[in-house]
Parts: C-alpha cells; sequence; structure tokens
C-alpha cells in the first residue's frame, strides 16, 4: 500500500459518514421531537460532538503519519464503539444510510489494519518520514 492510497482511505473514513448521515436525514420522517431535552441527551451530545473534533484530529495525524494518530484512531473505535450501546435504537435508520455506515466501519477496519501491518506502518516511526522524503528527493 503506498502513502497516498493510505491517505485516500483515511479521508474517505471521514466523510463516509457524514454521507451515511445526511442520507439518513433526507430520509427522516421529519416529525418535531414532543419530548424535551434532557440532560443525559446533552451529556451524549457533547460527547458526540468531541469525538468527531478528535475524529478530524486523528485523520489530519494519520495523514501525516504522526506517533500519536495509530493509537488515537485504535482508541477513538474503541469509544465510538462504547458510545454505540449508549444510543437509541429505536429510531429507525435508512437502509441506504445502513449499508453507508457498515461501508464505514470497514473503512475504520481498513485504516487500522494498514496502519499498523502494512507497509506504510514504517512512516509512523519517529524520523522515518523525513529519512523517505531526503532518499526520494537527494
Amino acid at each position: 500500500m503506498t502513502p497516498s492510497v493510505f491517505r485516500q482511505l483515511v479521508v474517505a473514513n471521514l466523510v463516509v459518514p457524514f454521507i451515511g448521515l445526511a442520507v439518513e436525514i433526507a430520509h427522516s420522517p421529519g416529525t418535531p421531537n414532543a419530548e424535551p431535552f434532557t440532560m443525559y441527551q446533552g451529556i451524549l451530545a457533547g460527547i458526540f460532538l468531541l469525538l468527531i473534533v478528535a475524529l478530524v484530529a486523528m485523520t489530519i495525524g494519520l495523514c501525516l503519519f504522526t506517533r500519536w494518530s495509530r493509537p488515537t484512531a485504535l482508541w477513538l473505535t474503541i469509544a465510538g464503539l462504547a458510545m454505540s450501546v449508549f444510543t437509541d435504537n429505536s429510531y429507525p435508520t435508512a437502509p441506504l444510510a445502513e449499508a453507508i455506515y457498515e461501508l464505514s466501519t470497514l473503512l475504520t477496519g481498513a485504516v487500522l489494519a494498514a496502519a499498523y501491518w502494512s507497509p506504510v506502518s514504517r512512516l509512523f516511526e519517529p524520523g522515518s518520514v523525513e529519512q523517505d522524503l531526503a532518499d526520494v528527493f537527494s
């Protein structure tokens, strides 16, 4: 796997869930929420926003092959799985959105596997990117 293919996987891993969210919003029934916003929902929304900010930072880190981005990607994946336990599954999801979310899950696995076990993984070691760039441009 080349670094450019890895970067494309990483960016796709960031973009695909938002495409699924857009499809889900487009297929939503549009009925207003009759219940008031609870403190629990507010805490979950705050954690969700923090995860989005961390996901964007992780994507930038993975594209730049920084050392901290691999463990961050792993822990954000674990945090996302843990958060899914506390979400409400009673809301029907559009079948197309579910398929897109499954694709997102597969992309996450591919990114993690490539970051740890492909030839690209050596780029995350200290000094390797600088040395590789020096070899290319010398």
